[in-house]
């Protein structure tokens, strides 16, 4: 395999500050899946881990100006040996994968829908909770609200999408297992969407 530790030290350069979920822990963890569902799936394997460790280097959520981003990241790839196809195609998965304000672009290849498997992955399941939890408090939202809360038969039940951490579960988290575009994506979700019912069953109970 490819050496990444260029991209790694690149990717922990440019996400040292964040403190909403998307750093570089996330994207290591985004890299390893991305990893077993090539394996399984096939693909461009450079295209694919180089794609995985990058594709918050653009992120609209953590960056002002997505054209110059993407120009900044476009020349540190051709610095370190990457051809113009490989730039190209990068720069589409990196381009595109991300869930913004409910966008899900319609992709064209499968190292595209890799990247975004594994990607998606990581926002379910623990990690997850943890990491909607993260972003959450870095927006200075509350995890719940009244409006979200409602009583039915006895049991405290979600009622309401709001600006908080919890409409956030309904609104992505709990729909990305049926968004997963690979058998083995979806396989390695099943487990972490059950996880998450789980705690929310646990939450509504314990309020």
């Amino acid at each position: 395999m490819k050496d990444y530790s260029i991209i790694i030290k690149f990717v922990e350069q440019e996400l040292s500050k964040d403190n909403s979920g998307h750093g570089l822990q996330h994207a290591l963890r985004v890299f390893h899946d991305a990893q077993k569902i090539y394996e399984k799936e096939g693909g461009d394997e450079k295209i694919i881990l180089s794609s995985a460790l990058l594709h918050d280097t653009v992120d609209k959520k953590l960056f002002d100006n997505f054209e110059e981003r993407i120009a900044y990241v476009s020349d540190f790839l051709k610095l370190n040996n990457y051809t113009d196809e490989e730039i190209k195609e990068i720069v589409y998965i990196i381009s595109n994968i991300s869930w913004n304000n409910g966008e899900n672009k319609q992709l064209n290849n499968l190292n595209a829908k890799i990247v975004r498997d594994a990607d998606r992955l990581d926002a379910i399941g623990a990690i997850g909770i943890v990491r909607t939890t993260e972003y959450g408090n870095s927006k200075h939202r509350d995890f719940y609200n009244a409006e979200n809360l409602t009583l039915q038969d006895g049991k405290i039940m979600f009622n309401k999408v709001n600006n908080s951490t919890l409409s956030h579960f309904y609104e992505k988290l709990l729909l990305l297992t049926d968004l997963m575009h690979t058998e083995t994506a979806r396989q390695m979700a099943n487990k972490r969407h059950q996880f998450m019912i789980s705690f929310l069953d646990e939450f509504y109970d314990e309020l």
